[in-house]
């Protein structure tokens, strides 16, 4: 199979750390991008049996300047942009992250304005900027894939999760638009 770059964010940790390592490993130059650096050694450790293959990179994917930033390091690195993962995702643990260790949940009206914003700005903005940056590359070029991560419905409507689930539920629905918009183009967007 030819070598595609990819972006994967959230890839400094959990699932996407295991799709970027997954798809290194298969052959593929990845930038990992997460917003912890303290995650950037695992990622480094696996990068020295990976020569050239996988480049973590820390960046706040809230910021439209940072997802620029993004797409321009990947291109600069490995010349383009092939296959977009969107992993990055603030859950209810960053939402509510005492929520297991007391008997109520938090209620969608007890949830603060920052909380609400970020968790929007990371779940679906910047999945929205990132793809929007790199799809007309894609198309011009007749290939690439998008693939959004999502959950699951028991999860997305769970109470006390507010907003994560609206986050995904949206993105479901974006992608459905979007898939529907490149068809036939040569570029795929689909959910995980």
């Amino acid at each position: 199979m030819e070598a595609r770059v990819a972006l994967v964010t959230g890839g400094l940790r959990g699932l996407g750390r295991a799709m970027a390592l997954g798809l290194a490993r298969e052959g593929h130059p990845v930038l990992a991008v997460g917003h912890i650096a303290e995650d950037v050694p695992e990622v480094e450790r696996a990068s020295a049996q990976l020569p050239g293959r996988l480049q973590p990179l820390v960046a706040d994917l809230r910021e439209a300047g940072e997802c620029d930033r993004v797409v321009a390091a990947a291109r600069e690195r490995f010349g383009r942009v092939d296959i977009l993962v969107n992993c990055a995702g603030l859950t209810f643990t960053y939402i509510d992250p005492p929520r297991f260790r007391r008997p109520s949940i938090q209620r969608f009206y007890e949830v603060g304005d920052e909380i609400i914003d970020n968790v929007v700005a990371v779940n679906f903005i910047a999945a929205d900027r990132l793809s929007r940056r790199v799809a007309p590359a894609m198309v011009e070029a007749g290939w690439g894939r998008i693939v959004n991560v999502t959950t699951k419905l028991d999860t997305m409507n769970r109470a006390g999760t507010h907003p994560y689930g609206a986050t995904k539920a949206a993105l479901e629905m974006a992608t459905e638009v979007w898939a529907k918009e490149v068809e036939g183009t040569g570029l795929t967007i689909n959910i995980v």
